[in-house]
């Protein structure tokens, strides 16, 4: 019979109240790395073939002289297809090729678009805006998630005289972590979801909003 009842106690034993609410963190910072793709594809201009290596060349010595460092230039793909010139009687082929160069701000990034514009290059595209210190960030606005759902909890239990126990769960219910990828492809100066490129003159202006980092946290805690 103590068994028993030793047994029907633990049963009955009531569970710790709880507390459930969500708590939400944000950082916005202006991206530092600017991905930008410049295509170049070879063509006749006249009867005279300017070549893959001519205009790749005449791009690195123009991104020189506007002081750019042109060792975070990279060839990220490139493939050839022939055609049919009209002056030949044969098929020529015609070499492509994409050129990813990273810049830090929309200073560097408008003198890009400025070279390719002067040199007449096939197009020139933003493909993904990234931060250097994004781990950081992530980090950062995560702490920042759980810190703010703590404090709604200390606030509302305080106004019923109680306190927050023990974290029993934590689920992060949303985030925003990525860099951000222009999935679109054509002209040479066209929008960015987060950005904007208005040509004025001879030169461009680009700029940039600045990118979101987020997350959404689920907790529940014990109420003491």
């Amino acid at each position: 019979m103590v068994s028993s009842s030793i047994s029907y106690a633990q049963l009955e034993k009531v569970k710790a109240p709880t507390i459930e609410l969500s708590g939400h963190a944000e950082k916005e910072v202006t991206p530092d790395e600017i991905y930008i793709t410049v295509h170049i594809v070879e063509r006749y201009d006249g009867k005279e073939k300017s070549t893959l290596e001519a205009q790749e060349a005449a791009l690195i010595s123009a991104l020189k002289a506007k002081g750019l460092d042109i060792d975070k230039m990279k060839l990220t793909n490139g493939y050839a297809s022939y055609v049919r010139i009209p002056w030949r009687s044969k098929k020529d082929v015609l070499a492509s090729a994409n050129y990813e160069i990273m810049v830090g701000t929309a200073e560097e990034a408008a003198k890009i678009f400025e070279a390719t514009d002067e040199l007449d290059l096939s197009s020139c595209r933003i493909g993904r805006l990234d931060h250097s210190k994004r781990e950081q960030f992530v980090q950062e606005v995560r702490i920042a998630a759980m810190k703010d759902a703590a404090t709604k909890a200390d606030y509302m239990l305080n106004a019923i005289d109680s306190k927050r126990g023990k974290t029993l769960l934590v689920r992060e219910t949303g985030s925003n972590q990525q860099p951000v990828y222009n999935q679109q492809y054509g002209s040479r100066a066209y929008d960015l979801e987060m950005s904007s490129i208005d040509k004025v003159g001879s030169s461009f202006q680009v700029s940039f909003k600045k990118m979101a980092f987020e997350s959404n946290v689920y907790v529940e805690f014990e109420i003491e």
